[in-house]
């Protein structure tokens, strides 16, 4: 599909922050109640937390590939009060999804002068997440074409990453090449400073696996 847009930016008003004098309800309780499939990875979404929860009243610049019915976009929305939340998808009617501090963009992840385009549009990204088509030549490419653009201290999230076993996405158990052992190779860049082997990612602070996603750390300052 050719590069294009959705609706623009909503009122970028300057909410009160939440919660105060009062329990903030979880990402998850939030996630449930805006209808997103993340919450049917309770755990999932307290590991989110664990990253978000330090900068959730931050002015920060979240953008989401995979937009599906919405629910993701309204819950970081409402997580992150003072964020511009921005969504990737390659269907035209995501962006009905669109609204108040929430922008759709339309394009394929598998077009790289469409990613430059959504980053001109979003300036550099603190959060990223991949929820798109799942494949490992679109998670690898998205990754490796984002992450030069991603804020020191920023995070990027691979989800899904269980196709990299399943034989529907044209991928296997240890095969080269899937998601998976791309990333299993990014560990070698975490230790950069004690080798002299390629690096991709030589501002790469960690890279953390949980069940189905793998979370990636930029470094705060170069070293």
């Amino acid at each position: 599909m050719p590069p294009g847009s959705g609706l623009g930016l909503g009122a970028l008003s300057s909410p009160a922050l939440p919660f105060r004098g009062t329990a903030a309800p979880s990402l998850y309780e939030i996630g449930t109640r805006h209808g997103t499939d993340k919450a049917g990875q309770r755990e999932l979404l307290h590991v989110y937390e664990e990253y978000l929860h330090p900068r959730r009243t931050d002015e920060l610049v979240l953008l989401e590939i995979g937009v599906l019915e919405g629910g993701s976009l309204r819950m970081w929305r409402e997580y992150l009060p003072r964020a511009r939340i921005f969504g990737v998808d390659i269907d035209p009617a995501a962006a009905d999804h669109a609204g108040d501090r929430i922008t759709v963009l339309i394009g394929s992840q598998s077009d790289t002068h469409f990613l430059d385009l959504v980053v001109e549009r979003t300036g550099r990204p603190d959060v990223v997440f991949d929820d798109g088509s799942h494949f490992a030549r679109d998670q690898i490419m998205t990754l490796l074409q984002l992450w030069p653009h991603v804020t020191p201290g920023g995070i990027y999230v691979v989800e899904d990453i269980h196709t990299s076993y399943m034989p529907a996405y044209n991928m296997r158990w240890r095969e080269p090449g899937t998601a998976v052992e791309f990333l299993k190779d990014l560990a070698d860049d975490v230790n950069a400073a004690w080798h002299d082997r390629p690096v991709l990612l030589r501002d790469l602070h960690s890279v953390a696996f949980f069940q189905e996603t793998c979370v990636l750390r930029k470094r705060r300052s170069a070293t």
